[in-house]
């Protein structure tokens, strides 16, 4: 990707942004310093208005001279219950905190667009609005952001979004019309039984044997209460039960996920876990409950944005995306406005970039934030 000079002239301010939120990551909406920090590099730039949201998102808006549409630019801002383990000089701060999902990233190059902006704010095309927003990783931060009016006054016309992602190669832009990451469930299962010693099963109920059938069961859901022809999957992924190995295991408590492509395909698997449970609670006697913790809906980018946008971009630079189980509540903008969600490569083996999303020693050549501040400016100079 060709980087303009007026932007490589921000690479050092962007570079130190980043590197301060790479050693303060903090969690879900607990991100007090990070808004801090944010608020304190934007007060010093000509935005017409900052406000705050959601407690610790910031949303702040500088108009145009031409006032042209409304374009909004978000990024996420919290960090992972990891401990690092890059060896940089920069690194995490906090131990068992992490920016290992890039986030510190993405805040940085909208701290870079929002220098832009107040450089450029003279012959700006739109008004713009850029979303700082917490908890993307726990709690899905976008929802209680769009219920506190952050499309609203400026209504937004479009929104934008990226990630930094390791599997695309340094330099290239992932893009793809229509679901590009799954729909996503976070659920908890809890059984309840009657304990009794092992040795005198029959005067128990044991709910880690009812869990063991439910775990095996889950799996023919997809197998075959699913057209094979679509995407889903369903995992549990962490399983607790018991107290001493001589006793039946009275409670056992289940966490797991399920990712499709589609509502209806959702439903059928939500109906069957459902289903199932009912069935466990007349075959072994115990008590079964099902609690959704976290809901994400399909991020599917808009049909004609995302044509509009490969238009401005170089052939050599878009790779097609391919469609991802991963989850993003950058969904729940999609669901009020027409939004793009881009995937930015940072991929580069030769320097050692090639740890995956989440891995302690997850990292990035900072030439990529150049590249995000420059995808930005082209949409805001061509669309």
């Amino acid at each position: 990707m060709k980087v303009q000079n007026d932007i490589y002239t921000l690479k050092e301010e962007v570079t130190k942004h980043r590197r301060w939120l790479h050693q303060h990551p903090e969690i879900g909406f607990e991100v007090e310093k990070t808004r801090d920090y944010i608020l304190s590099v934007l007060k010093e730039l000509d935005f017409d208005k900052i406000e705050l949201l959601a407690n610790t998102g910031i949303k702040a808006v500088i108009k145009g001279a031409n006032s042209n549409g409304v374009y909004a630019f978000r990024a996420d801002m919290d960090a992972l219950e990891v401990q690092e383990q890059t060896g940089l000089d920069f690194a995490s701060r906090y131990k068992g905190r992490m920016h290992a999902c890039g986030h510190d990233g993405h805040m940085a190059i909208l701290l870079g667009l929002a220098k832009w902006l107040h450089m450029n704010k003279e012959s700006l095309k739109h008004d713009v609005v850029l979303i700082f927003q917490p908890a993307e990783e726990t709690e899905g931060g976008a929802y209680p952001m769009i219920q506190e009016g952050v499309l609203e006054d400026p209504k937004v016309d479009v929104i934008f979004g990226l990630h930094l992602f390791p599997d695309i190669p340094q330099g290239k832009v992932g893009l793809r019309s229509g679901p590009l990451m799954a729909q996503a469930c976070e659920f908890d299962i809890n059984l309840k039984g009657k304990s009794a010693h092992g040795a005198m099963p029959h005067r128990g109920t044991d709910a880690l044997l009812a869990a063991c059938y439910f775990v095996t069961y889950l799996q023919s859901i997809v197998t075959r209460k699913i057209n094979p022809l679509e995407n889903a999957l369903v995992t549990i992924g962490r399983m607790e039960a018991g107290e001493v190995r001589n006793k039946l295991a009275e409670n056992v408590k289940m966490e797991g996920i399920v990712r499709t492509f589609s509502d209806d395909v959702y439903n059928i698997i939500e109906t069957n876990i459902l289903n199932l449970l009912q069935g466990l609670e007349k075959a072994y006697g115990i008590e079964g409950k099902y609690e959704v913790k976290t809901y994400y809906p399909v991020v599917s980018n808009d049909l004609k944005w995302t044509s509009k946008v490969k238009n401005i971009l170089d052939n050599d630079v878009v790779v097609e995306a391919s469609p991802l189980m991963i989850a993003e509540d950058f969904a729940y903008y999609q669901q009020k406005v027409p939004g793009v969600y881009f995937l930015l490569g940072t991929g580069n083996p030769s320097k050692g970039y090639a740890y995956p999303l989440h891995s302690n020693r997850f990292n990035f050549d900072e030439e990529v934030l150049l590249y995000g501040i420059q995808l930005y400016v082209d949409i805001l100079n061509n669309l």
